[in-house]
């Protein structure tokens, strides 16, 4: 397409209507330079303002793309390509909040989640099994080395849009594909980086996609998550006659607006605050019902008639619990033979441990293991 031939015959198109180029580029929600420059050639919009051009207008889509009137039988095989290859996108745009697709999507997500999980999990496992001795003795390259392949999960979690070739293992599988919203072109590099970093949100951000159809990093990166391929027919072909329901048909359809960036920022402060809100009350029904059990009461009894608990001089309100861990001891045949649970009490920044041991159906403090310090 000409761009000299093309913005003549939009101040054409825009004169004959009797409408100026402030007006045009606010039916568009652009600026009227930006209108300008389509006209003098220096620039062209994008394929979904042509097809709002073209409705404004009263032109077919073909038409003002290639720059004057033509026949129904004289397309040119680039604007029928452009125009069906903009159909098809807005199609998958009408698809990306449907039931199924966000269905493949987290079957998607759970299969790079196992995926990447698995192989970081064997990763570490033949990493411990070759440098076992040197972990054990403290080495510093050694445990800098565990906290490095620990860390190739979330590292691949973000990158497995790129390192499976611009498609995780699970979009592969389930047919998706990442589109750039804007452009409906596929998604470059950073976009697909950046819509993976929401790393910390998992979980919610799955339940968002399931709720709206988009994610919280396809809401950051500006982006959808489409299929790959669709049964649709194509909209047109070469000399054929073009129907104005047709043409109308492409006009209706329409890509989801992009947020502003003070809608994203809500969005996401509104997730984070959602995340801690479920992390503070996971922990607190975990605390609760670890308060309730028998050897919790056991080790907080002995705690506060401790002298040591006794010299600190303050009162039990002061006594937070720190953490609780349990481990079992296996006996000879096999059998769990001997339970020992280690539970924390922090008081004025210092932490006290009281060791349980739970074995012939009885819980005990063992006194020689709990030695505040």
């Amino acid at each position: 397409m000409n761009d000299y031939k093309f913005g003549n015959f939009l101040c054409m198109l825009r004169e004959k209507k009797g409408m100026t180029q402030a007006e045009i580029a606010n039916k568009l929600g652009v600026t009227a330079a930006a209108v300008s420059k389509w006209e003098n050639g220096s620039a062209k919009p994008r394929v979904d303002v042509l097809l709002q051009l073209s409705k404004i207008l009263d032109v077919r889509v073909e038409e003002l793309m290639s720059g004057e009137y033509i026949e129904a039988d004289a397309l040119d095989t680039e604007t029928v390509k452009t125009i069906n290859e903009r159909y098809e996108y807005l199609v998958k745009v009408d698809l990306y909040n449907t039931m199924e697709v966000k269905i493949r999507r987290l079957i998607a997500a759970i299969i790079d989640w196992n995926v990447i999980g698995f192989s970081t999990l064997v990763l570490i496992s033949l990493y411990m099994g070759l440098f076992n001795k040197a972990i054990q003795q403290n080495s510093t390259p050694a445990t800098l080395g565990v906290l490095f392949v620990m860390l190739l999960y979330p590292i691949g979690f973000v990158l497995r849009d790129i390192i499976f070739g611009h498609r995780s293992l699970g979009k592969k599988i389930t047919g998706l594909t990442i589109l750039d919203q804007k452009s409906g072109q596929p998604a470059g590099f950073i976009k697909r980086v950046v819509r993976n970093l929401f790393l910390p949100f998992m979980q919610f951000d799955v339940i968002i996609m399931l709720i709206i159809g988009r994610s919280i990093g396809d809401s950051v990166a500006q982006t959808l998550v489409v299929p790959q391929k669709i049964s649709k027919p194509k909209i047109i072909t070469a000399k054929s006659n073009i129907k104005q329901t047709e043409v109308e048909k492409i006009n209706s359809y329409a890509p989801p607006k992009s947020k502003s960036i003070k809608t994203t920022i809500i969005i996401f402060v509104c997730a984070f605050i959602a995340f801690i809100i479920f992390i503070v009350s996971t922990v607190m029904v975990a605390i609760s019902f670890t308060r309730d059990s028998e050897e919790y009461k056991l080790a907080y009894s002995y705690f506060v008639e401790s002298d040591t608990f006794k010299s600190l001089n303050v009162d039990e309100s002061k006594i937070f619990n720190n953490s609780y861990s349990s481990e079992w001891e296996y006996s000879n045949d096999g059998n769990y033979d001997l339970k020992t649970t280690k539970i924390s009490f922090t008081v004025k920044f210092r932490t006290y441990t009281v060791v349980c041991h739970y074995k012939n159906e009885v819980w005990t403090v063992c006194e020689e293991c709990t030695r505040f310090k």
